[in-house]
C-alpha cells in the first residue's frame, strides 16, 4: 500500500531526543497536568481526551488521544526511551528482552530501520505488529498471572479479579481467551504495537470500556503513585487477551513480532571527560545536600593526605545539592592538582521502582550507574561519605584488578552474622543472595570500579532492573555482590576499616569475633593502622563525639568550613537524643520504621543487641509458627 497514512506516536512525559519523520509523531503525555508544554510535540490534552487521568493511564492518554482525534491507515505507539526494531536482523537481548542502546542516534535509528522507507514497506505488509512476546520463564514465573501476583509488588490482584468479571459480564466471547493468556508462559508488555485501522478502532472501544467501567467502580483513594498506574498496568495483559483472542478468530490475519529497543539515555550524554590529561586519579563520591558537611570532610582528607605529584579528579553524584553548596565546596578546594564536579543522575531514576529502605537514601544506588554515567573514564574508586582517608588514595588507584569488575574488602559484619549470630541474615544469604562463598560478600562503601569491564558484561538497564527485582536487605550492596560474584578483587582490609560501634554489652568487634579466623584476625590488623576509617553503622563521630575512631574524623572537620556545622549537630544529638537532625545536619533523621529507640539503625545490621536477639532466635526460632505470629503482630506497631 504504497504512501499508507501511518502515525507512530511516541509518547513522552519529559524532554528528550525526539525521532521525527513523516511516520512518527512525539506527543507529551499527560499535558493537561505539566508545569511546562514542551515544544516540537503533539499534546494529549486537545480535543477529546483523557489527559488529566495521565496518572492512572500512563501512556495510554496518547493512545486514547489519537483514537478520538486522528484519523489514519494504522497507528502505531513506542515509548520515548523504547522503540520497535523493524530490522529483519535478530539484535542481542537482555534478560528482559530489550536491545539496550546508549542513546537515540542516527546511527541506532538506521540500524532499527526506522527511517520513512522502511516503515512505509513494513508496516503496510501487516494487520498487526507488536513486539516478540516475553519468555514467563526467563523473569522467574510460571505464567502471566504468575508474574502478575509475585513479581508485581506495587499492582494489586483485586484489580485484575475486577477486570476479569468485567470481561466475563460485557464481553463473555473473551473469557476463553482470558483465561487461556493469563495462563500461558508468554507475556506481552510495553502497549507498544501497530494496528491497522479497524482493528486498532475496535481494540480502543474494547480497552477503554473495561477500563472505565473498572475506574468508576471503586475508589483508589489509598492507592500508591505506583498502584495507581492501575489502568496502564493491567492493559497490558488486557492486550495480550485481545491478541490472543485476535488470532485464534482470525487465522488470515497478517501478523508480524518485532523486538523492542532500551535506550539507556534519552538526552544528549553528560560527555564528563577526565578533569587532567596525566596523573588522573577519579575518586567519586554520592551525596544529597543534607551530607555535604561529611562529604566535605571525606574530601578534606584525601587532599590533606595527597601527593602534589597525582592530580585528584573528584566527581560527586548526586540528584540535589544546591547551587549554593556546590560553590562553597569548590571555593574550599582550589588546589592546582584536585578538580571538584558535580553530575546530577535523577533522571536515570525518574521511572524507576526501587526500594528504599528506612535507613537508606536513593543515593545508594547511584554508584551503580556509574559505568554509563562516567563513559569516558575506564577505572574509578568509589567512596562513601562517612569515611576518613589516612593515606594517599592514589595508592589504592594503582592496584592492578585485571579483570575483576571491582576491588573491595570481604565484610566482617556479614561474616560474623552468617556464621554464627544471625540465623534471619544466614537464611537470607543461603535463599536470596545464593551466594556460592558467603564469606566472599564485600562491603561496597569502598571500591575500585572496572566501568570498562562493567559496560563489557551489564547493562546500566539490566543492573537497575536487578536492583528492582527483589527486596534486598542492603539494595545496592547486594546487586553488587551478585553481579560480581567470581570477579572480585580482594583488598586489604585497612583499605575499608569500619569502625567499632558499642554500647555497654555489644559492639562490632564481638560480632566480628564470630566471623572465620582470618577474617576477624585481618580485620583486628587493620584497625592498627587504617588506610581508610569508615564510621558505617549507627554511632557517626558527628553525632557520638567520642565514638571509636572519632579522632579521626574530627581532625580533618576541624580544617572544613562545616565545622561549626558538625559541632552543632552533634550538640543538639546530646541535648535531645530523641532528634538526630537539627537544622541543615547531615544525617537524615531515623525512621521509626525499623530502628530501635536508643540505637538509631535497624537493629541486625551490624550485629548489636546480641544477646537480646540470641533470646528471641531461642524462643522464637525461624519459621517457626510463633515467630510468623509475632512478626504479624509486629507489623501492627511498627508499619
Amino acid at each position: 500500500m504504497p504512501n499508507s497514512n501511518i502515525k507512530i506516536f511516541i509518547s513522552c512525559h519529559k524532554e528528550c531526543t525526539l525521532l521525527k519523520n513523516k511516520y512518527i509523531y512525539p506527543i507529551q503525555v499527560g499535558s493537561a497536568l505539566a508545569d511546562k508544554r514542551f515544544p516540537d510535540m503533539l499534546h494529549d490534552d486537545v480535543g477529546d481526551n483523557i489527559s488529566s487521568l495521565n496518572p492512572m493511564y500512563c501512556e495510554l492518554t496518547a493512545q486514547y488521544w489519537a483514537w478520538k482525534n486522528v484519523d489514519a491507515d494504522y497507528y502505531g505507539f513506542m515509548h520515548y526511551r523504547r522503540y520497535f526494531s523493524l530490522n529483519s536482523m535478530r539484535f542481542p537481548e537482555d534478560p528482559f528482552g530489550n536491545i539496550v542502546m546508549d542513546n537515540i542516534t542516527e546511527e541506532n535509528i538506521n540500524k532499527l530501520c526506522l527511517d520513512e522507507t522502511n516503515i512505509e514497506n513494513i508496516v503496510s505488509k501487516y494487520d498487526v505488529i507488536t513486539l516478540i512476546p516475553n519468555d514467563m520463564k526467563s523473569l522467574d514465573s510460571d505464567s502471566v498471572l504468575d508474574h502478575a501476583k509475585n513479581h508485581s509488588p506495587y499492582h494489586r490482584m483485586e484489580d485484575l479479579d475486577e477486570i476479569i468479571e468485567i470481561i466475563k459480564k460485557k464481553y463473555p466471547e473473551y473469557a476463553e481467551a482470558t483465561t487461556k493468556y493469563l495462563n500461558s508462559s508468554k507475556g506481552y508488555f510495553c502497549n507498544m504495537y501497530i494496528l491497522k485501522k479497524e482493528i486498532f478502532q475496535k481494540y480502543c472501544s474494547w480497552l477503554f470500556d473495561i477500563l472505565e467501567t473498572h475506574r468508576k467502580s471503586k475508589s483508589f483513594d489509598d492507592y500508591s503513585i505506583d498502584e495507581y498506574r492501575v489502568s496502564g498496568f493491567w492493559a497490558e495483559r488486557l492486550w495480550g487477551i485481545y491478541l490472543t483472542y485476535l488470532l485464534e478468530h482470525n487465522p488470515k490475519l497478517r501478523y508480524k513480532e518485532v523486538q523492542k529497543t532500551f535506550f539507556e539515555k534519552t538526552s544528549d550524554d553528560l560527555n564528563i571527560s577526565p578533569a587532567f590529561a596525566t596523573n588522573n586519579i577519579p575518586v567519586i563520591f554520592a551525596a544529597d545536600d543534607n551530607y555535604v558537611s561529611i562529604v566535605s570532610t571525606a574530601i578534606q582528607s584525601l587532599i590533606s593526605n595527597g601527593n602534589v605529584r597525582n592530580n585528584y579528579d573528584i566527581i560527586i553524584l548526586n540528584q540535589n545539592i544546591s547551587e549554593i553548596n556546590q560553590k562553597k565546596m569548590q571555593a574550599a578546594f582550589t588546589l592546582a592538582n584536585s578538580s571538584i564536579r558535580f553530575i546530577n543522575v535523577k533522571e536515570y531514576f525518574k521511572d524507576r521502582s526501587l526500594v528504599t529502605p528506612a535507613h537508606f537514601t536513593v543515593e545508594i544506588y547511584f554508584r551503580l550507574v556509574m559505568p554509563d554515567v562516567l563513559k569516558k573514564y575506564d577505572k574509578v574508586i568509589y567512596l562513601d561519605s562517612d569515611l576518613i582517608l589516612t593515606e594517599d588514595i592514589a595508592n589504592l588507584y594503582d592496584t592492578e584488578i585485571g579483570d575483576n569488575l571491582v576491588a573491595a574488602v570481604q565484610d566482617v559484619d556479614s561474616a560474623g552474622c552468617y556464621k554464627e549470630f544471625d540465623p534471619d541474615r544466614k537464611q537470607y544469604f543461603d535463599n536470596v543472595l545464593q551466594l556460592k562463598d558467603p564469606y566472599s560478600y564485600f562491603n561496597s562503601g569502598v571500591l575500585i570500579m572496572n566501568l570498562q569491564e562493567f559496560r563489557k558484561t551489564f547493562s546500566t538497564e539490566y543492573i537497575l532492573k536487578m536492583a528492582e527485582s527483589s527486596n534486598y536487605i542492603f539494595p545496592d550492596q547486594d546487586v553488587l555482590n551478585k553481579l560480581c560474584e567470581n570477579r572480585t578483587y580482594y583488598l586489604a582490609p585497612s583499605w575499608n576499616t569500619m569502625m567499632n560501634h558499642q554500647s555497654e554489652t555489644v559492639s562490632r568487634l564481638k560480632v566480628a569475633k564470630m566471623a572465620p579466623r582470618k577474617i576477624y584476625l585481618d580485620y583486628i590488623e587493620a584497625r592498627k593502622h587504617p588506610k581508610i576509617v569508615h564510621y558505617a553503622g549507627y554511632q557517626k563521630p558527628w553525632l557520638y563525639f567520642d565514638c571509636d575512631m572519632s579522632e579521626h574524623f574530627w581532625t580533618y572537620a576541624r580544617q572544613t568550613i562545616f565545622w561549626e556545622d558538625l559541632l552543632l549537630c552533634g550538640i543538639e544529638k546530646r541535648a535531645n537524643s530523641s532528634s538526630n537532625v537539627p537544622t541543615g545536619n547531615p544525617t537524615p533523621a531515623p525512621s521509626t520504621v525499623a530502628w530501635v529507640e536508643g540505637i538509631e539503625e535497624p537493629i541486625y545490621l551490624d550485629g548489636v543487641m546480641i544477646k537480646f536477639i540470641k533470646f528471641i532466635n531461642n524462643k522464637l526460632p525461624v519459621g517457626s509458627s510463633r515467630r510468623n505470629c509475632m512478626k504479624k503482630i509486629a507489623k501492627l506497631f511498627f508499619h
